[in-house]
């Protein structure tokens, strides 16, 4: 948004971008709440690795509340602390009749990736090295723990074998008879059940673990999206989600993020004291609320310091909106005025991080068309 006087919102502000909106992965290092205790969060999962566990959480809170970069942050924090290997997987768009075999394809699988996937099997064919067939055999099976995977796993030293066909079939897509015969298979992952599926995750995990020396780290995230999972299905979800977060499942960590205002609006999987929830238990449970009045305040200053241009003359500024403007402004509030904050706190339904920074970002606009020097609360709406 250009101005022919002051350029651009940015420069007038001093600001780094144009607006207040934050990425909760791009701008994880951002995280402006103290209300929610990042670090003990971090060493609570450190302190189960390092015991040999596999710490399982699940992340609730309304829309918007920050669960996402509550999660990333605290895997920046965690590995500062011990070796891990995570992976955000969203959601995907799933139809009412979905089964968790579409979550583990379209959502786990394709965020892992072949490379990941087939680059923890070729390590273990690294390994094992060369053998006569039935001692490669019995050394595959010992370090898969699964005789299929085993099986497919033998093609990997064909020099002249087409890798696709073994990430096509252990993500989950159907194949041809002719490239099951290939991988020693009688049928693909589509007709297996979702406890299988869920196997195939936590062998990752313990190769992850034992081949890498890291901790793989799955962040299931905006798992609210399952909502509209039809009864017929919805068993598949509880199946392979019970077998990935059973405390005796110890090789990959599962954290889950799922919004909801109320305990009533949970997606049914994740609801009351249901399979899954009751084996993570109330001790894995991390709430995220909506922020309280005086959080505010701190939350806005934060959030305007990261984003404040360090070339950016601030006293000059500050002094300049205080002989402009009739509220108090000081070097912490800019660009707002500490009226302007205690406004903002009123046209939030619900004082989320989210609902803030739009009002914040929407009152920053209105300033910059007002030719004003700072934000003050005829600026917000």
């Amino acid at each position: 948004m250009a101005d022919a006087a002051n350029g651009t919102v940015a420069k007038r502000f001093g600001m780094t971008r144009e607006n207040f909106i934050l990425d909760p992965v791009l701008d994880s290092r951002c995280f402006a709440r103290d209300d929610i205790p990042i670090h003990d969060i971090a060493s609570g999962l450190d302190i189960d690795v390092v015991t040999g566990l596999a710490p399982k959480r699940f992340v609730k809170g309304p829309y918007g509340a920050g669960k996402t970069h509550t999660l990333m942050r605290t895997m920046d924090e965690l590995s500062k602390l011990t070796k891990i290997h995570y992976i955000r997987i969203e959601c995907p768009d799933l139809t009412r009749k979905s089964r968790f075999h579409d979550l583990y394809r379209e959502g786990i699988m394709r965020t892992m990736g072949q490379d990941f996937v087939l680059g923890l099997m070729e390590e273990v064919i690294k390994k094992v090295g060369f053998r006569s067939r039935d001692d490669l055999r019995i050394e595959l099976k010992k370090w898969f723990q699964d005789e299929e995977i085993a099986k497919a796993a033998e093609q990997l030293y064909n020099p002249n074998f087409d890798r696709l066909k073994l990430w096509r079939w252990i993500s989950g897509v159907s194949l041809s008879r002719a490239d099951l015969d290939l991988l020693g298979q009688t049928q693909d992952l589509t007709e297996t059940e979702a406890a299988r599926l869920a196997d195939v995750i936590v062998l990752l995990g313990r190769l992850s673990r034992e081949l890498r020396q890291e901790t793989l780290v799955l962040i299931l995230d905006e798992m609210e999206r399952l909502k509209d999972i039809a009864g017929e299905t919805i068993n598949t979800f509880v199946s392979g989600f019970t077998r990935l977060v059973d405390p005796n499942q110890t090789s990959v960590s599962v954290l889950i993020g799922a919004s909801a205002a109320v305990e009533s609006e949970m997606v049914e999987i994740f609801s009351g004291n249901g399979p899954v929830t009751s084996r993570l238990g109330s001790d894995a449970m991390i709430e995220i609320p909506a922020l309280h009045d005086p959080d505010v305040n701190g939350f806005v200053e934060r959030v305007t310091a990261y984003l404040r241009d360090p070339a950016f003359d601030l006293s000059g500024a500050v002094t300049k909106a205080q002989a402009a403007a009739a509220e108090k402004v000081t070097n912490k509030t800019f660009p707002f005025s500490a009226e302007a904050i205690e406004a903002l706190k009123t046209k939030a339904q619900l004082l989320t991080p989210r609902a803030i920074t739009l009002q914040m970002t929407r009152a920053l606009g209105r300033a910059h068309r007002m030719n004003k020097p700072v934000i003050t609360t005829d600026c917000i709406a």
